[in-house]
């Protein structure tokens, strides 16, 4: 079984209008926390053998609201124990950074040559400050790998850039984006990775 997981009903709810038999929806709630409680509590009573985290995303850098991203690395921007020796956002006993599956990286690079890679950092904060360098941010995706890795179950993620830190009008047209086309991008990429019905 598939498991798709989303933060909000609203990042898949054209995904469940065209749901696969294969593929199970689970919705988690927005932040580290709801995300890892959710996806522990499924891993204990189905048998999920993939992940594939969809949803919105804020960037930095070169990314353009609308792209489409392939998340290959992940780690958090608010933990931080480099004081006893961790890197930034290590957590310990885990990976300095988790990756994404590699099997699952190159299916979707074959289904989507074009696809744009990036490095996801996760917060329970909707990031508005500028920060230097290609980034992606989300406030549930490295907590849903932490916790695929716990449970030694192949994970990805593809996000669609929503906003742009630094954008004129950031957060209306964040909410623009969520209202209008958001979903539908996502559905585009489920619909290609598992195909049926448009």
């Amino acid at each position: 079984m598939n498991l798709i997981v989303a933060a909000m009903q609203s990042e898949i709810k054209d995904v469940v209008e065209h749901i696969k038999p294969d593929t199970k929806v689970l919705v988690t709630g927005v932040g580290k926390v709801n995300a890892a409680m959710k996806l522990a509590e499924i891993l204990k009573t189905e048998n999920i053998e993939t992940i594939y985290n969809f949803g919105f995303a804020g960037a930095s850098g070169t990314y353009d609201v609308g792209d489409m991203v392939l998340i290959d690395q992940t780690n958090y921007h608010d933990f931080n124990l480099t004081m006893f020796g961790y890197a930034l956002g290590q957590v310990p006993g885990y990976p300095a950074v988790f990756e994404s599956n590699l099997t699952l990286v190159n299916k979707i690079k074959t289904l989507y040559p074009k696809i744009k890679t990036g490095y996801l950092l996760t917060g329970d904060t909707f990031m508005t400050d500028i920060r230097p360098g290609n980034y992606v941010y989300d406030m549930e995706g490295a907590a849903l790998y932490q916790v695929a890795h716990y449970y030694h179950i192949p994970i990805i993620s593809i996000k669609v850039i929503s906003d742009v830190i630094g954008m004129e009008n950031h957060i209306e047209s964040y909410t623009s984006f969520e209202e209008k086309v958001g979903s539908q991008k996502i559905n585009e990429v489920y619909q290609m990775i598992f195909g049926g019905k448009k």
